[in-house]
């Protein structure tokens, strides 16, 4: 038997990268713009309304903690030692009885 396969687009040298999708592209697009705009908001806020912002600045801080403690652990496990626990017996040790 011969089970020698070679398949079309592989790692095999002269061919060319696959050709970005137009879906992609248009989510590198959008993200650009959505930036672009938020920079220019920001921009707006801090030239023309600069007491509000500063009236806002604790709030801000506070909604940005929180924001940053739930997503930015990068999803459970963050903290590390999560992943043996069974049955919510994360961090105990087997002989303290707790």
């Amino acid at each position: 038997m011969n089970h020698d396969h070679h398949h079309s687009g592989g790692n095999q040298p002269g061919t060319p990268p696959p050709a970005q999708p137009v879906q992609d592209r248009r989510a590198l697009y959008l993200r650009g713009g959505l930036t672009v705009l938020i920079i220019i908001a920001v921009f707006y806020l801090l030239t023309n309304h600069w007491l509000h912002v500063l009236d806002a600045l604790p709030y801000i801080f506070v909604v940005g903690m929180m924001a940053m403690h739930l997503f930015g652990h990068g999803g459970h496990g963050g903290h590390g030692g999560h992943e043996g626990s069974v049955g919510g017996t994360a961090g105990r040790s087997p002989g303290n009885g707790n």
